[in-house]
């Protein structure tokens, strides 16, 4: 299992925008892609302001290409994603091997 980290600095004071617009783009890409992708969607308690990082959980890092290339040649997801790219400074994707789970 791997979890694709996905870590963006906003503009200031615009990381809710940029939640509500992952939150949108999550929805779209869950019927793109199928229920069985995992996400979620968090916010800076400490470290840069106005930090925010989407964590999807894929089977492998083949699955995740699919999954992005299917997310991002759909309509209606680069449309909710042409609505947060504006509120983006930038951004930077992790990729982790999950060893263990609690």
């Amino acid at each position: 299992m791997i979890v694709v980290r996905l870590v963006f600095q906003t503009k200031w004071g615009k990381a809710q925008q940029v939640v509500e617009g992952f939150k949108q783009t999550s929805e779209i890409a869950r019927r793109v892609v199928g229920p069985n992708a995992r996400s979620r969607i968090m916010t800076d308690l400490s470290g840069p302001f106005h930090t925010v990082v989407q964590e999807i959980e894929v089977e492998s890092l083949a699955e995740w290409e699919r999954l992005r290339v299917a997310m991002f040649s759909n309509p209606e997801f680069q449309q909710a994603q042409a609505g947060v790219d504006p509120l983006i400074k930038s951004g930077y994707t992790e990729f982790y091997t999950i060893e263990a789970t609690y």
